[in-house]
């Protein structure tokens, strides 16, 4: 079995080419999941895609080595850092493939 580190970041539509172009510019997460139309209500304002809240999220669900986990979570720093109003959440812990 090999030792991974999942990586979960959940972020605001707006934010998708900016993750996409950063992922893309370092070599990282060329391996992943990718979900659109994310609703949830976190530390920002909630994403519901409905009258009251019509924006979304965007998840990227990544499994990956540890090193290109910390050079993600830098990326996800950057980019918290330059949006800080849209709300980026990134949830890192230790996965295993069976």
């Amino acid at each position: 079995m090999q030792e991974l580190v999942r990586v979960e970041i959940i972020y605001s539509q707006a934010l998708d080419e900016d993750f996409t172009l950063a992922f893309k510019e370092a070599g990282v997460a060329k391996r992943f999941t990718k979900l659109d139309n994310v609703m949830g209500a976190g530390c920002s304002t909630p994403r519901m895609g409905d009258n009251v809240w019509p924006q979304l999220n965007m998840m990227y669900l990544i499994f990956c080595e540890k090193e290109e986990a910390e050079k993600i979570q830098e990326i996800v720093n950057r980019i918290r850092g330059q949006y800080t109003t849209e709300g980026v959440a990134c949830f890192i812990s230790s996965a295993m493939q069976g």
